[in-house]
């Protein structure tokens, strides 16, 4: 009677182990759904659905701003181009624009 008891706790066991490790699985990203491979790529994908970026420096462009999140609109800032190792920002300069670049 103990040996048949011990075999339905083990079977019973079984099934709660495997069934957790399928629902362990369910919440994992399908592999369609890779993230962007390239910081050039995440932040196109960022500025193009208009999610802000934060970025820090390690020297500052700007003299006490060691970190931007753009866009900016409190001083018209944005993102302006991002290549393979740069990013430029946009902002209003006099009465035009002035772009400046860093790299990354």
């Amino acid at each position: 009677m103990i040996v048949k008891n011990h075999k339905n706790i083990v079977l019973f066991v079984t099934l709660v182990a495997a069934t957790l490790f399928a629902l362990t699985l369910v919440g994992r990203p399908i592999a369609a759904q890779t993230p962007s491979t390239t910081l050039r790529a995440l932040l196109e994908s960022l500025s193009v659905n208009g999610q802000p970026v934060t970025i820090q420096f390690a020297v500052p462009l700007v003299s006490g701003e060691a970190t931007w999140t753009l866009p900016d609109s409190r001083v018209n800032r944005t993102i302006s181009d991002i290549g393979d190792d740069y990013i430029c920002f946009s902002e209003p300069w006099n009465n035009d624009t002035r772009t400046r670049c860093t790299p990354f």
